[in-house]
């Protein structure tokens, strides 16, 4: 690699000699020519190596210098993105109460290569004493289409002695029909009533299912970030995340009723073309999405100021099955003092001469196998004793890639933090671990991101390459990536109308109708189309101002099918 850097030099000194030589014949005869001075030849050669040299560590560090300017301004594009699946949670025999599986739950799998993985759940998952028994759809001559769920309390107990304000719905079955049945329970519905077991039944109106998969994080960003990019990240990840329906109101409807069974009933204004076959796993109790991450502690840097960066090491019997995906926490303790030292990062340091301790991290390619290192060096104020020091780090990891060895059911172990009451398994296959960009490519994106923060989203072109940059892939192949690539690719136009809307006590408030056209042909099929249409939504709100609105619509380029969106407000502050 050096050799490069050395000829390159070379040959540009050999060259500037001879013109200088030319120019200046009597102040330096000995340059040019054939038969050179070899006393010159090998000052040339001299000043050729230390300047190849010094472009090298220039060119070294770039991306280092890349990494800090990324971390200050899209601090979450630089963390890896670790596995993640759904898992379902069962009972260990009748509940006679409801049990609470509190987020950030820790869960276990089989061992791969001997060391487990550890996966946590991302939001709160309440199991409730009830079993869904069926779920069909009925319609017959002169009567209008409607869903069916038929449920049944579980363990002896009558509505009269258990309620809850909602209950959770996972979409299940395959993707595409289960994108379907989240279009139609949206865009479909007439009327929601709840049956109870005396046959007596409450209206719990067409509003009660509301889509759930917005309300929680698969991945943790930092604070300081845009937070708007979340929901493109996670649904490029795993859209499966996005496929929950609350069914809200059963705590009124429910009262004042008997038995243990309960009916609720969709009433629909239609069967559309594309209705997706209602089968048994259509509807599923006690689903929660649940990520690779887990807090772990670094190896102690014993700081003795005789280097400049340390390497982050997990504690683990086998480190290469560990991976940081966050530093959380640096704290210091000198020799022969009792107070801790805490450090913070160096993006969120206040630059006005406080006597602050600070941390940065340098991301770099592993050494041995796929995936990434992490090195930490500390900053000190003016004036401070720079004395031996025991740095204390706090870590979040991932598994590398061990989670793509394993198979449905393998996520089973139970953790101290799990509920003794309940036995889980994954559902899904696990998404593949990915790095983040590196190098030149994170050159590139980094200019990419940039630029398109100073011009319009509302423009085909700016938004799919907006897109484009959430799309992590390590080999080109990946079926996911594809399909990733491929809907982003079917944003065919996207135009921006002003408008103002009257608000509050006759206030003006101006937003934007973004109507976006589509090509259905590139997505799995039309519920997944208008998924994709729920994120771009969320994220265009996020992107807007915070004085302002936006109303997204979404059209299909061949049928001119048009999905529409409630106006949003803008989340993005403006100063």
């Amino acid at each position: 690699m050096f050799n490069r850097y050395y000829e390159d030099e070379l040959n540009k000194l050999k060259g500037l000699a001879v013109e200088f030589s030319q120019a200046n014949p009597a102040l330096a005869p000995m340059l040019a020519g054939s038969s050179a001075d070899p006393d010159v030849e090998r000052l040339l050669e001299g000043v050729a190596f230390l300047t190849g040299l010094t472009r090298q560590k220039l060119d070294d560090e770039f991306p280092e210098f890349v990494q800090e300017l990324a971390n200050l301004l899209f601090p979450h594009y630089l963390r890896p993105i670790p596995a993640s699946t759904l898992v379902s949670f069962e009972p260990k025999g009748m509940l006679a109460e409801s049990v609470r599986v509190a987020a950030g739950t820790k869960i276990d799998s089989v061992p791969v290569d001997g060391t487990p993985c550890r996966f946590r759940t991302c939001t709160e998952l309440q199991v409730h004493p009830v079993a869904l028994e069926s779920a069909h759809l009925a319609s017959g001559a002169g009567q209008a289409p409607r869903l069916v769920l038929k449920f049944a309390l579980q363990g002896g107990l009558d509505v009269a002695q258990w309620t809850t304000p909602s209950l959770r719905l996972f979409l299940g079955g395959g993707y595409t029909e289960a994108s379907k049945l989240l279009l139609l329970l949206a865009k479909h519905v007439k009327a929601v009533s709840l049956t109870r077991g005396d046959g007596t039944v409450a209206e719990l109106g067409p509003k009660a299912l509301r889509q759930a998969g917005f309300d929680s994080e698969l991945l943790p960003y930092p604070s300081h970030a845009f937070q708007g990019y979340r929901s493109l990240q996670e649904f490029f990840v795993l859209p499966e995340k996005f496929l929950f329906v609350d069914i809200a109101g059963l705590d009124k409807a429910l009262a004042g009723g008997s038995g243990p069974l309960f009916e609720v009933s969709v009433l629909l204004d239609q069967i559309p073309d594309w209705m997706p076959e209602i089968r048994g796993d259509s509807f599923m109790l006690n689903i929660v999405p649940v990520v690779n991450l887990f807090e772990h502690a670094a190896d102690p840097v014993n700081h003795e100021h005789r280097a400049s960066e340390y390497r982050l090491m997990p504690e683990a019997a086998n480190r290469q099955h560990y991976q940081i995906y966050s530093v959380d926490q640096v704290v210091g303790y000198q020799q022969g003092a009792s107070r801790e030292r805490s450090y913070v990062p160096f993006g969120m340091l206040r630059h006005d001469g406080s006597n602050t301790l600070s941390y940065r991290t340098t991301l770099r390619q592993a050494t041995v196998g796929r995936g990434s290192e992490v090195f930490l060096s500390v900053a000190y104020p003016p004036g401070d004793l720079p004395l031996p020091e025991t740095l204390s780090v706090r870590i979040t990891c991932t598994n590398r890639q061990l989670p793509e060895s394993l198979k449905l059911g393998d996520l089973s172990r139970p953790t101290s933090s799990s509920p003794d009451r309940m036995s889980f398994r994954n559902i899904r296959p696990m998404t593949a671990p990915l790095n983040p960009p590196s190098g030149e490519a994170l050159l590139w994106r980094l200019i990419s991101h940039v630029s398109l923060n100073f011009l319009s989203i509302a423009s085909a072109e700016n938004l799919r390459e907006l897109l484009n940059l959430y799309v992590f892939s390590e080999r080109q192949e990946q079926g996911p990536e594809t399909a990733n690539r491929r809907r982003i690719d079917g944003i065919q136009e996207v135009t921006a109308t002003p408008e103002t809307r009257l608000v509050g006590r006759g206030s003006l408030l101006r937003g934007q109708q973004i109507r976006i056209k589509c090509r259905l042909d590139f997505f799995a099929g039309i519920g997944d189309m208008y998924l994709f249409g729920c994120v771009l939504d969320r994220f265009i709100g996020d992107y807007a101002g915070i004085n302002s609105y936006t109303r997204v619509e979404l059209e299909d380029a061949f049928t001119g099918a048009v999905f529409k969106w409630p106006p949003r407000l803008g989340q993005q502050p403006l100063l």
